[in-house]
């Protein structure tokens, strides 16, 4: 089973889950497209009075199965809410996503005026860049309280964006194939391995599905940098990397016993989505939109997904908040605010997360919205991702949040060479730990 990517919303190597999409993930499977897509193409063909101003929205998620028709819908919706702008999407599937804005960013602008960012790419856009808009109006206007999550955002007491998609990590699963084989969920590291392997059954059935391949380096990453939480690890400690820490090799090391024991190997992430939409993967750790895009996919098969909180003992995983963000650089800054605050409206926002699956609120919205509350109330599949401690990428990345994709980089390079039978986890790490000091050298 496997997007960030898209998701943690998805939520690196240049953008980044179980069944794994991800948000990052989400996206590995669908066509690129490439450069600015007009809305007028995505929303149905619709066209609208000459004359408005365009608002540009960067983005993934016009290249999601299984959620691009969500927010066209949301665009549309404000298309025809008012007279004076059109918004249409421009931007790059997730996987090279991070890469592209920040090659923007750091010219001086990024060319859009409303962006949705992965967690750590908003923390650049925000501490680094410093391009994006406070959105402090909009929250006291709609009287809505953000999730804690949103911390990160903030900055001199100020907000910086407002999540449009959060994705945390669980595990998700085949309740069907659990059944067949006779087992539970693991609850703890070792019980992971052992069921993996009794759940596997090559090459007709996998254990889990875990993304293992270079070429789908942000998808990679996006799931790998959960493996420091296992054994309490973090990747780093402000300008000082933990790469080849105890506990951060010991949950790398895990990862490995989990692909030794029932991971498609060497397979591409589009391809292991085929199989899990095929039923032919059991589990797999990813985050919440996994289920949308499988939903898309395979809709005989929603019925059988399940998860469960991440197999150690904390429960920590992964909350990666994908925030709407206003640009300074837009030459239409009241309409991108305005944007912004038409998606959190909480009868726009329900709508979204209905259609789309998505699960963990921006804000307040069971309290703002009964429709949603109703909606979440008959999703089985939910208590998993509810049940997991939810930790933010920032939290474990230190400085380094603001070059994520180098490290995830570095990491991934190395840790290739521990996957080869008989490979060292902790000599890829001892290698990576000292490309990730030369990079502190330049933070």
């Amino acid at each position: 089973m496997t997007t960030k990517p898209r998701s943690c919303s998805a939520s690196p190597a240049n953008s980044i889950s179980l069944m794994k999409p991800t948000r990052r993930q989400l996206l590995a499977g669908a066509t690129a497209i490439g450069g600015g897509v007009l809305a007028s193409t995505l929303t149905g063909g619709r066209s609208f009075a000459a004359g408005r101003k365009t608002l540009k929205v960067m983005s993934w998620e016009q290249f999601q199965p299984g959620e691009k028709d969500g927010w066209n819908a949301v665009f549309d919706k404000f298309n025809q809410s008012q007279s004076e702008y059109e918004v249409e999407w421009t931007g790059w599937p997730a996987g090279q996503y991070i890469s592209n804005v920040v090659i923007q960013a750091q010219a001086g602008g990024i060319d859009a005026d409303v962006l949705m960012a992965m967690p750590d790419l908003a923390a650049q856009v925000i501490r680094k860049f410093k391009l994006a808009e406070p959105l402090d109006p909009i929250v006291s206007d709609l009287g809505i309280t953000p999730s804690g999550g949103h911390d990160f955002l903030r900055e001199d007491g100020k907000l910086y964006g407002l999540s449009a998609i959060d994705v945390n990590f669980a595990l998700v699963y085949n309740k069907a194939l659990f059944a067949e084989a006779g087992v539970e969920p693991a609850t703890d590291q070792d019980g992971w391995v052992d069921t993996t392997a009794k759940l596997t059954n090559r090459p007709d059935q996998f254990g889990i599905a875990l993304t293992n391949n270079i070429s789908d380096g942000g998808e990679w990453w996006f799931q790998l940098q959960n493996f420091c939480l296992p054994y309490d690890g973090k990747w780093a400690e402000g300008k000082t990397p933990l790469a080849n820490s105890p506990e951060t090799v010991k949950g790398l090391e895990l990862w490995k016993r989990l692909y030794e024991a029932g991971v498609p190997q060497g397979t591409a992430q589009s391809a292991i989505m085929k199989l899990t939409a095929d039923g032919r993967v059991a589990q797999a750790f990813g985050v919440n939109p996994t289920v949308v895009v499988l939903r898309a996919t395979n809709p005989e098969i929603y019925p059988d997904l399940l998860s469960a909180p991440p197999p150690w003992p904390s429960k920590r995983s992964l909350d990666r908040i994908h925030p709407l963000m206003a640009l300074k650089s837009s030459k239409h800054v009241d309409g991108a605010m305005e944007f912004i605050k038409f998606t959190m409206q909480p009868d726009i926002m329900a709508a979204l997360m209905e259609k789309n699956l998505y699960v963990i609120p921006p804000y307040d919205l069971a309290a703002k919205s009964e429709s949603f509350k109703n909606f979440l109330a008959d999703k089985p599949w939910v208590s998993g991702f509810q049940e997991a401690k939810q930790v933010s990428p920032i939290d474990v990345m230190g400085d380094f949040a603001y070059v994520d994709d180098q490290f995830g980089r570095i990491v991934m390079q190395n840790f290739q060479r521990a996957m080869q039978p008989g490979g060292s986890v902790k000599d890829a790490m001892d290698a990576a730990q000292k490309q990730l000091e030369a990079l502190s050298a330049k933070l």
